[in-house]
């Protein structure tokens, strides 16, 4: 009887104790999946294991996970080409998981019926950060890990992922944790262009820039190696989340000395791509390099080392030559454009032409001297940049002596007298004034680059990258481009005659033009206080209307020097009368200057890392399009008070003068000319640069999207 009651009792306990095994089992520390296989795919297993480190200040724990396929097996890269399916993980069933950072080793092509795919074969290693919500706290990371594997076939599979610690017990083990290091060094390493700018004295790679051109939708990114490159390849992908369809093909990669060039295109199932000021990342790998560079595309066109990218160039610098015709340099030799023409009324069509081709050709000349003088300062390895002849303080000497004495002659105050041998022989040749429209068309050129136009940047941008051959073709093209007025009357000389005949009117626009290029004299004058100081470019000016004031005495005596003074009191006292009263309809009042810092590159991020939207204006005080930018937008409401929130830092680099640091944080950005702005910002901390000509909905734009608004 006994017998049959210490059965049933034996068997109760043996329950008993298999069931608190098992429940121990569940609750005990799982610091390892072990290799799991999907029974459906054999060819490909994983294992995920804690290497048992912990770093506190980041509240995180290391993990490895370990991927294992046979044979051709792969999977694929963080993006998978143009076929197949990145790996994703879902692990919201997690407790106290805040998240898991995934780290990708290098990926390789694994090009299949013509389908460029990105990827892994064989072993691989993914570095895992696990985030905790609290390190005082037990974990429990648990998910599902789906990974796609493909031959030519594919199989899509879950994995289950089922990890339970403790940080507080967590035991490291030195065979994890030396597999955790080794794939450590499998992951490219992450680098920005600001952190390029910090470091580019002991990087390796020196810069990185990008653009994207939405006719071609293609992307092209240019790296510089100081090392050189062998065999290099390009990958593209972005965190934008509205990118996330976008497909990348294979690079076209051109190598020209230590600069890589890669153009890469880019296609979408919903469409067409719009990459404009993009945050990408472009994973760069050569025998000794890998690196991972974030930048942000502009619309600044990169060189291309292609016959076909310098023919495109060449048409970029011929429409930037044209519209610098429009620029507000160009202004104060208007004037001399227009008494060409009048002066052409009663000379035959020959004569015409001939004048009109020698000011084109002074107009190539003074473009070939720049590009000669920007080719010795390259080999030099000086400063370069549009403009930075108006850093040195004898060409602005020389520009007020040559303005004035334009404007001199042209009011009639003296007349240069060649000798009598040489007017005769000129005057039987008929072209006495070629010289003269030769030298008109320099001088032009010469104003007009305090001004950036509108793909003159970018022209002058490939320009200085590039060789000499290109260097000069691409300033020729602008030289043809600010020519083609007078090209166009040289082609049709008729044009010049449709004015209307000689008159009295004459002398009045004639004295309009004369003043015009007197107030460059004195504008350029100003930019000396710069040099000099205020007080003796003040002295300076009153010198220069001493000087005009006895030449206007001895030629016209004083009756005509005291009209002439009256005239002009009068006519600035009405001007200012009338711009009081009518202002309020066709002016908008300037606020106050804005509180600028100088320009620091080393703490731009320190900013954006605390929070903080940084505005960058790069200018100079000889730069008209900055004066531009500044009076018609940055001092005008809403711009002005949108630059002026709290959570707004503003920086500003004068190029007035020379400055090495202004000069390479430009040439960071590829940029060679002023204005130039960028925003940087919390969603976009490599910046996000602006269009040469500025508006008001462009910056609050780039300000709200740098802020994620």
């Amino acid at each position: 009887m006994k017998k049959f009651i210490v059965w049933p009792v034996l068997s109760a306990l043996l329950v008993i104790t298999s069931l608190l095994s098992t429940l121990a089992a569940a609750a005990a520390p799982q610091t390892s999946t072990g290799w799991i296989t999907d029974f459906n795919h054999p060819p490909v297993s994983l294992l995920a294991e804690l290497t048992g480190q912990i770093d506190k200040d980041k509240q995180s724990v290391n993990a490895l996970l370990q991927v294992k396929l046979s044979g051709e097996w792969k999977t694929y890269w963080r993006s998978p080409g143009e076929g197949g399916v990145a790996p994703s993980f879902d692990f919201s069933d997690s407790s106290n998981i805040k998240e898991v950072n995934w780290l990708w080793p290098a990926p390789k092509r694994y090009p299949v019926s013509g389908v460029e795919t990105i990827g892994y074969k064989g072993l691989i290693n993914f570095p895992l950060t696990i985030v905790l919500q609290d390190i005082g706290k037990a974990a429990h990371l648990k998910g599902i890990l789906t990974l796609a594997s493909c031959t030519n076939i594919c199989v899509l599979s879950d994995y289950e992922i089922n990890l339970v610690f403790d940080p507080d017990t967590l035991v490291s083990d030195p065979e994890v944790v030396f597999k955790f290091g080794q794939a450590l060094g499998t992951i490219p390493i992450l680098m920005t262009e600001q952190q390029l700018l910090q470091q580019q004295d002991n990087a390796i790679i020196s810069r990185v820039r990008s653009s994207w051109n939405p006719l071609k939708q293609q992307l092209v990114v240019q790296v510089n190696n100081k090392f050189g490159w062998s065999k290099p390849d390009l990958f593209i992908d972005s965190d934008s989340p509205d990118l996330e369809y976008v497909t990348f093909s294979a690079p076209e990669i051109n190598i020209s000395n230590n600069t890589l060039t890669a153009t890469i295109g880019a296609s979408s199932w919903s469409g067409e791509v719009d990459l404009t000021n993009k945050t990408i990342h472009a994973t760069v790998l050569d025998t000794d390099t890998s690196v991972e560079l974030v930048t942000t595309t502009s619309d600044q066109i990169i060189r291309s080392n292609t016959a076909d990218g310098l023919l495109v160039m060449f048409l970029i610098a011929l429409l930037g030559g044209l519209i610098l015709n429009i620029m507000p340099c160009v202004l104060p030799v208007l004037g001399m454009k227009l008494s060409s023409i009048l002066s052409a009324q009663g000379i035959q069509r020959r004569q015409i032409r001939r004048q009109f081709l020698a000011s084109s050709l002074g107009i190539l000349t003074s473009f070939w001297l720049s590009a000669i003088f920007l080719l010795l300062l390259k080999l030099s390895g000086q400063a370069l940049g549009w403009g930075i002849q108006f850093q040195n303080p004898y060409f602005i000497v020389a520009m007020v002596i040559i303005t004035a004495l334009f404007a001199a002659n042209t009011l009639g105050l003296f007349e240069i007298q060649l000798p009598v041998v040489i007017q005769t022989w000129l005057a039987g040749k008929g072209d006495q004034s070629y010289l003269g429209h030769y030298l008109q068309g320099m001088f032009a050129t010469l104003l007009a680059t305090p001004c950036s136009a509108p793909f003159l940047g970018t022209a002058v941008a490939f320009a200085l990258g590039g060789s000499t051959a290109e260097l000069f073709v691409i300033f020729s093209a602008l030289g043809l481009g600010m020519a083609l007025p007078w090209l166009l009357i040289a082609i049709f000389p008729g044009m010049a005659l449709l004015l209307p005949k000689p008159g009295r009117w004459m002398g009045t626009v004639k004295l309009v033009f004369a003043l015009m290029i007197l107030a460059t004299s004195f504008w350029l004058l100003s930019l000396l206080g710069n040099f000099i100081g205020t007080l003796n470019m003040f002295l300076t000016a009153a010198l220069l209307l001493i000087v005009l004031f006895t030449l206007t005495l001895r030629k016209y005596g004083k009756r005509i020097l005291l009209v002439a003074l009256f005239s002009l009191l009068l006519a600035t006292a009405l001007g200012f009368m009338l711009g009081s009263l009518t202002a309020k309809n066709w002016v908008s009042p300037l606020a106050g200057e804005l509180d600028w810092s100088p320009l620091d590159a080393q703490t731009i991020q320190q900013q954006v890392a605390s929070g903080k939207t940084v505005f960058v204006d790069v200018t100079a005080d000889w730069c008209i399009t900055c004066k531009a930018n500044k009076i018609g937008v940055l001092l005008q409401d809403p711009v002005y008070s949108a630059l002026q929130a709290e959570n707004v830092v503003l920086m500003k680099g004068d190029w007035t003068v020379r400055s090495d640091s202004v000069t390479a944080y430009l040439q960071s950005y590829g940029r060679y000319g002023v204005p130039f702005n960028i925003v940087y910002g919390p969603k976009a901390p490599q910046g996000l640069p602006l269009p040469t000509i500025l508006s008001s909905q462009q910056v609050l734009s780039a300000l709200q999207q740098v802020q994620g608004n």
